[in-house]
């Protein structure tokens, strides 16, 4: 499951140039110019929504986003379950030297720059690495308050991340960043429904698969039975009722930074409107967005925000 925001091919290109040796005089530049390369590769619907930040934040969120999915990644990756955890040890153990002042790489000089830069907890990126661990292992979660657990983890905290970098502050803001957090997670937990359940992962609450009479094996299997889509849509009313409740941030946000989280929600929520047209869809293809799509997406939600 690929954390907050989906991206592909980080984990393979975990390390830069050492610092000493990166970028001359000012490795950390190098290192936010090599995680925005990286961005732009990896995931395009975030790179698009990024766009819209002014030129500091845009790196810092870069550089974050570099972080989560190379966490998440390492977890999907090649390799036992014990290599992958050893990776993932390896990561944390990266990520305190980089905060503590000695950065394995220019990217993690970037990193510990945008913490402090921004104020960003450490623990909100532990929680992070303590989410994707649980991947490690085949998942099922109970009700949705486990679920939400997970979430909180691995898209609540990147919502809270993000909030700082936004220059967002306060428990209102940051109730309605962490529900954005959640009904991305959410989207991309079912546009990955198949993906996820090869790897042994089913994230629907259990409570509800049972209660529309979903086998999620035979859903994996491609026969997901009459209940399938009546589970799935149901997931889609929960995640449009998130977008809702994590729309109220944008206004809280300075207005140059408001077209940004407007615009990625705007992207995501097409995609969530796509499968809710064909639930099915999601068991023969991965699902996207044309890129004309995307733009007009971007477009509309970034005007919404500042005229609202």
């Amino acid at each position: 499951m690929r954390a907050g925001v989906a991206g592909r091919g980080l984990a393979a290109r975990n390390r830069l140039t050492p610092v000493t040796a990166a970028g001359g005089p000012d490795p950390i530049a190098a290192g936010y110019a090599a995680c925005e390369r990286a961005t732009r590769r990896a995931a395009a619907n975030f790179s698009l929504g990024i766009r819209l930040l002014p030129r500091e934040r845009r790196r810092a969120l870069s550089s974050l986003y570099w972080f989560f999915h190379l966490a998440d990644e390492t977890v999907d990756g090649a390799g036992s379950e014990g290599e992958r955890r050893s990776s993932l040890a390896r990561i944390r153990g990266d990520l305190d030297s980089a905060l503590a002042g000695s950065p394995p790489d220019a990217r993690w000089a970037a990193l510990a720059d945008a913490v402090s830069r921004y104020a960003v907890a450490p623990s909100h990126l532990h929680a992070l690495i303590d989410g994707v661990a649980r991947d490690l292992e085949p998942v099922a979660y109970a009700d949705w308050d486990a679920l939400r657990s997970y979430c909180w983890e691995v898209a609540g905290v990147i919502g809270l991340v993000s909030l700082r970098v936004f220059g967002g502050s306060g428990a209102v803001a940051e109730r309605a960043a962490e529900h954005l957090g959640y009904a991305l997670q959410l989207t991309n937990i079912l546009r990955d429904i198949r993906e996820d359940g090869e790897r042994g992962r089913w994230y629907l609450p259990m409570d509800e698969t049972r209660r529309f009479g979903v086998d999620p094996a035979s859903v994996v299997a491609g026969v997901p039975g009459a209940g399938f889509a009546p589970l799935f849509l149901y997931q889609v009313e929960r995640a449009r009722a998130l977008y809702h409740e994590g729309s109220g941030l944008y206004r809280l946000l300075p207005a140059s930074i408001r077209p940004c989280p407007a615009a990625l929600a705007s992207v995501y929520r097409g995609l969530l409107e796509r499968m809710a047209d064909d639930p099915s869809r999601v068991l023969r293809e991965r699902v996207a967005l044309a890129a004309p799509v995307k733009v007009a997406r971007v477009v509309a939600g970034a005007t919404r925000a500042l005229t609202a």
